[in-house]
């Protein structure tokens, strides 16, 4: 049953098409991380955040993470979005309200699309479909894999082509740290072992990221450990 308790409403104002809505937002004190898996996917007590992250426009269907919503947008991407917009799955549909499991992957869906159609970067790309990995882990979704697979070929490509920290926040080993539990989770362990190695074999004095680094070699002792039986 819907607790309206667990939510307030806030103001928003589309960046490619204007419109003002209200979207519904998690209290913080509506969930609790209970644990946090080798792929740095959390379980919560509560309401899972992860569902209401993307934010849709009502009118137009531009959606990206909340975090981002309102970020300004070029000329050019507007115009792009303009175009494009109406031809997408959300375009005029309302995902401000209550969600299920099923509308919250919907809403995802169209912020890779709007993400895709601006050419944001791979990083970008990235952490939705790790958000849209964990989301659906937790509902024991068969479509985890699937979504895990997209996210580490995306931060392979932003390893790849980006600046680090990537987004201002993760740094180089925590990245690889990122790919090499994907490929874990998915049994690749032949490529989980080749990231690990980037980190692994750096001197560790000049390391800008301790805590990821010492995430590196316990999940290199997992690897070990799956690799003998």
């Amino acid at each position: 049953m819907f607790d309206k308790s667990k939510f307030y409403e806030t103001d928003l104002i589309c960046p490619v098409c204007k419109t003002k809505f209200k979207q519904l937002k998690l209290k913080s004190n509506a969930f609790r991380i209970k644990t946090r898996d080798i792929d740095l996917c959390n379980t919560y007590e509560g309401i899972n955040p992860n569902i209401y992250s993307p934010i849709v426009c009502p009118e137009c269907g531009y959606a990206n993470l909340d975090h981002s919503f309102q970020n300004k947008l070029s000329d050019v991407v507007i115009s792009l979005m303009q175009k494009e917009l109406p031809k997408s799955k959300a375009y005029k549909k309302d995902l401000t309200g209550e969600r299920s499991y099923e509308s919250a992957i919907e809403a995802y869906e169209q912020a890779i699309y709007c993400a895709s159609v601006a050419g944001q970067n791979s990083s970008l790309l990235a952490g939705i479909y790790f958000r849209m990995t964990c989301l659906a882990k937790s509902f024991g979704s068969p479509k985890e894999d699937e979504y895990r697979l997209k996210a580490v070929e995306y931060y392979e490509k932003a390893y790849d082509h980006e600046e680090f920290p990537l987004g201002g926040k993760m740094s180089q080993t925590l990245v690889e740290y990122m790919i090499a539990s994907m490929y874990f989770k998915l049994n690749k362990l032949e490529q989980a072992i080749y990231w690990l190695n980037f980190s692994i074999s750096r001197d560790p004095k000049g390391l800008t990221d301790p805590k990821a680094y010492a995430m590196i070699k316990e999940l290199w002792m997992s690897v070990k450990n799956k690799i003998k039986k």
